[in-house]
């Protein structure tokens, strides 16, 4: 399945929208990338709520309609670029592997980090609510963190021996968990491990490199 109608990505560099444009580098999809600054509000404009009235990053334009959701995105990547194997097929077990990771990142992990990140967007203006949520989003996370160590025992990838779109999203997931704003995170050796070698992938290193003409964000590694 080859997508043939013209594709664009809204993005904002280290967002989750990262693991859509490194699936797009890696798919070999011929793209346009629209840059939406979180930073000055740009996600609020109408004209990008009339894009993707959540407001959020990643939004994929394809042709006259737009697919949002990060686990979406990858999902469609993945199958109109088939030849690239960044999905596995329809009916291999494997493939239900990246969803399931796909659903558990977006749904658990991503959750958990917003929490911390964004306390004040799930408790409101009260100092105590805000600092009780943090800490709970740092409790969800350590759990977390151990599924996914759990789940990567004896893998070099996510779904087995070969890059997925899967491996995009824990790539960045792992990014957010090195940030200054979690005070404190368990060690995680197969995640690390994994996400350096997304980042041996030179359509990572290219994506990352355009990413920081807009944001200068750090690689932990480096």
């Amino acid at each position: 399945m080859t997508a043939k109608k013209n594709l664009t990505l809204f993005y904002f560099p280290r967002a989750c929208s990262l693991a859509a444009h490194i699936a797009l580098e890696e798919s070999g999809l011929k793209y346009e990338r629209r840059m939406v600054d979180l930073r000055t509000h740009k996600n609020r404009d109408p004209e990008y709520l009339a894009t993707n009235p959540n407001g959020a990053v990643p939004a994929l334009s394809i042709g006259e309609v737009t697919l949002t959701e990060t686990h979406a995105i990858l999902t469609y990547i993945g199958d109109h670029a088939s030849s690239k194997n960044l999905l596995p097929p329809l009916g291999d077990l494997e493939r239900y592997r990246a969803h399931e990771w796909m659903n558990f990142l977006s749904s658990s992990v991503h959750t958990y980090v917003r929490s911390i990140f964004r306390s004040s967007v799930y408790a409101g203006e009260d100092n105590d609510v805000i600092a009780a949520v943090y800490i709970q989003g740092i409790k969800n996370l350590a759990k977390a963190v151990a599924i996914v160590e759990t789940r990567l025992t004896g893998l070099d990838w996510a779904t087995g021996n070969q890059f997925s779109v899967a491996d995009a999203y824990l790539f960045v997931m792992y990014l957010w968990t090195t940030d200054e704003r979690i005070a404190s995170v368990p060690e995680r050796p197969k995640w690390k491990a994994l996400a350096q070698r997304v980042w041996q992938r030179s359509a990572v290193q290219r994506v990352v490199a355009i990413e920081r003409r807009d944001r200068n964000y750090g690689i932990p590694w480096e």
